[in-house]
């Protein structure tokens, strides 16, 4: 018993004196600007309305008008599908369909072009395209990307029938969010 007690005490203390220095954390946050911090997790914080904070939603695009080739995507893909063909065990006689999958995945990758397409130049007008461009240049991008789509749908067919049991089992990504 009193060892609890005790705990409840010290625990206690340690939350009071917690307190504020999370005040202090959060005063530092809120003051440092946008140019101080421009890739942490502070990027799409609400307005003190409640709204999302457009001018860094705008860098953001910004980013990806001058610096976005879809490479560092790829290669991210590419490391992330190299590891799960690990986990899986991928046999030498599943090779063909894994890379068709793998190929297929990554083709889905938007490159310079498509994005830059949707999202405006570094050059653009900066009253923007003509009325209704924005959505006419996605469409075209997404009616491009659906043969993509197709492919990797048969791809996915393909190796879910030349993976055994177990690796199926193994491919399986769990949810990683609760709804």
């Amino acid at each position: 018993m009193k060892k609890t007690v005790l705990f409840s005490f010290g625990a206690g203390a340690l939350l009071l004196a917690a307190i504020p220095l999370s005040g202090m954390a959060q005063d530092q946050n809120a003051s440092a600007s946008p140019a101080e911090d421009t890739h942490g997790d502070q990027r799409f914080e609400v307005d003190r309305n409640g709204y999302l904070d457009v001018r860094a939603l705008a860098d953001h695009l910004d980013d990806l008008r001058y610096y976005y080739t879809g490479k560092a995507s790829r290669l991210r893909l590419a490391g992330m599908l190299s590891a799960q063909e690990t986990a899986i065990g991928i046999r030498a006689d599943q090779k063909d369909a894994w890379r068709a999958y793998t190929e297929a995945l990554l083709a889905l990758v938007p490159d310079r072009d498509s994005v830059i397409s949707v999202i405006g130049a570094p050059d653009e007008d900066l009253k923007g395209p003509e009325a209704f461009g924005r959505a006419e240049a996605l469409s075209d991008v997404m009616a491009g990307y659906a043969d993509k789509a197709q492919i990797l749908k048969k791809a996915i067919t393909d190796l879910r029938a030349k993976l055994t049991a177990e690796q199926l089992e193994t491919a399986r990504m769990p949810r990683l969010i609760r709804g």
